[in-house]
């Protein structure tokens, strides 16, 4: 029978050419009509270091890692030992590596998995030249294993031409040939991978940065203010060529706090605008944050959750900001936070959250993960929604003054354009009055903090709150990146008898207590899953009576991800 799906993960050496591999291979899926994705493992070493591509594909949608790799494609062995424990092998793996490049290390020899001897080298080239000008290993690689799994040369040769062809007609020749020599090369290992048909639908082949980038596109930001920081940097990367040909600008500030500022300073002036961080950074935007809130500033601030806390370890994936989140600031300062379910969900929850901020001028924060961040996944298309519209005028009768931060009637208040006449209005973070001059009296303060929460406290999320998936009596209450492994966990409970229903929380506050409780209707066991070690989620939900005083907890920090297997044993 042939395989529904296989999972493989090429490794070497910083510099080796993992990534590369990985994505020819996905590619080359995608292609071809299957569905996948590849998460990346690297050190903090441009060069030397250690890096792995993982990548699973299949007949269906791949949202979670798996729980082992059915193939170790060895690119070198240096270094590839310190990924040992984060790569599931066992003795029904296969190890494919070039005889030339040594032994099997002990770390990856302890797996039992069965070594399948892989030449890959085009011969001749000295060390130096092979770390200068490359043999190509990974093409051959990447070429072998997508023959091995079926899928057609044309496709392989497309995916090489898709990743190189920028670099060079005879760079694109020389990987190609290469990859097709691996194609050639695949069929005298005698080995049997290949998958069963695809549905031969389009695929999108998209990472996470990539698809909140375009969701903030299709939401309408014309403006991005930032600073660098991994896991977040590739999404301005691919943002700003992007966003220059739809007219929009991006600005690199100093440090974190001058680029939330460059984009309040666009969004007053009218311009839907964004500002990219992960968390380091976002602690430095927290004064601002506060600002944008207090002079009802519309804007959209990610947040790709890396493992903390303070610089904590850059490349990998946790989901511990969610207090800074909700709560990070002084005073009383609500805001919208949103997180995306899964890699093609982020475009349509950062478009959403556009929306959002737009129309009741509040910060809107997604939050992402590395995971999620920088997977690469083929997913079916992902559809674009209508937006509403920040409310810029008001009815005030001719000759009336305008009043900015009106309290009597709607929470949300016109917001014109600077300079409309007669609408003039002082975007300020001291406590201020209905025209937004400062004010002290306690029953102005307590007007405007009783206005800004009734905006949130009204705010309706709709069927954008989250998603419901299978029935049952136990729920897995998830966000994030760990929705994909508790989904996976449900179906392999359902196939053994269990029915488990999982709630993907994508709105985390204002809290969607209503919809939560017809979620869980009928449920008498809630598992509440989720990447740090404080619970913050679980105590987030139980604060608000969201969840039976019962509900359990399961709460550990990165940076290994939740696998399915782990979520079944606890729920079974």
């Amino acid at each position: 029978m042939p395989r529904r799906s296989i999972a493989v993960v090429f490794a070497g050496s910083g510099g080796s050419g993992a990534m590369t591999a990985g994505a020819v291979f996905l590619r080359s899926a995608a292609r071809a009509g299957y569905f996948g994705m590849m998460t990346q493992l690297f050190g903090a070493q441009v060069r030397g270091g250690e890096s792995a591509a993982l990548v699973q594909i299949g007949v269906d949608p791949v949202e979670a890692q798996p729980d082992r790799f059915d193939v170790f494609v060895a690119l070198d062995w240096d270094k590839v030992e310190q990924f040992a424990a984060e790569i599931p092998l066992d003795e029904t793996s296969l190890i494919l590596a070039d005889p030339a490049s040594g032994p099997v290390p002990p770390g990856i020899a302890k797996s039992k998995g069965r070594v399948v001897p892989l030449p890959m080298s085009d011969g001749g080239e000295s060390k130096l030249d092979h770390a200068l000008l490359g043999k190509r290993v990974n093409m051959f690689a990447a070429g072998c294993m997508a023959a091995l799994c079926g899928l057609p040369e044309g496709d392989i040769g497309g995916a090489v031409e898709a990743i190189f062809g920028e670099k060079g007609r005879d760079v694109a020749a020389a990987n190609t040939a290469r990859a097709l020599a691996g194609a050639q090369a695949a069929p005298a290992l005698g080995l049997d991978l290949k998958l069963a048909p695809p549905a031969q639908s389009p695929r999108w082949l998209i990472s996470g940065n990539q698809a909140v980038a375009l969701g903030a596109l299709r939401g309408g930001v014309r403006f991005v203010g930032c600073y660098p920081i991994t896991p977040a940097t590739d999404l301005v990367e691919w943002l700003a060529p992007h966003l220059i040909k739809l007219g929009g600008r991006l600005v690199l500030g100093e440090d974190e706090l001058a680029s939330i500022n460059f984009a309040l300073g666009a969004s007053y002036g009218g311009v839907p605008a964004m500002t990219v961080t992960s968390g380091p950074g976002f602690s430095l935007m927290v004064e601002s944050l506060g600002l944008a809130i207090a002079a009802e500033i519309p804007l959209l601030l990610v947040d790709v959750m890396r493992a903390g806390p303070s610089t904590g370890i850059a490349s990998k994936t946790e989901q511990s900001d969610i207090n800074l989140a909700i709560y990070g600031t002084h005073g009383d300062a609500p805001r919208v936070v949103l997180a995306p379910l899964s890699v093609g969900d982020c475009a349509g929850t950062t478009e959403y959250a556009v929306y959002v901020a737009e129309a009741l001028q509040v910060p809107v924060i997604v939050l992402s993960d590395q995971l999620l961040g920088q997977a690469t996944a083929a997913i079916d298309p992902v559809s674009d929604r209508p937006p509403p519209q920040r409310r810029k005028t008001d009815g005030a009768a001719a000759g009336q003054p305008f009043k900015r931060y009106a309290t009597g009637g709607d929470a949300v208040t016109p917001m014109p354009r600077p300079g409309t006449p007669d609408r003039e209005w002082v975007a300020e973070g001291l406590t201020h009055n209905e025209a937004g001059l400062p004010a002290s009296g306690a029953a102005v303060h307590a007007a405007q903090i009783h206005k800004r929460a009734r905006k949130i406290r009204e705010f309706d999320a709709g069927e954008h709150w989250g998603e419901v998936t299978g029935e049952g009596d136990t729920a897995i209450l998830a966000f994030g990146s760990t929705v994909g492994a508790a989904r996976e966990a449900a179906r392999r409970l359902g196939e053994a008898g269990r029915k488990v229903r999982v709630i993907a929380l994508r709105l985390l506050s204002p809290l969607p207590v209503k919809q939560l409780t017809q979620a869980l209707s009928g449920v008498r066991r809630v598992v509440v899953i989720e990447q740090n070690d404080s619970g913050q989620l679980y105590r987030h939900l139980l604060g608000h009576k969201a969840v039976p005083v019962d509900a359990e907890s399961v709460a550990r920090p990165g940076p290994l991800p939740f696998r399915p297997s782990e979520i079944v044993n606890y729920v079974a």
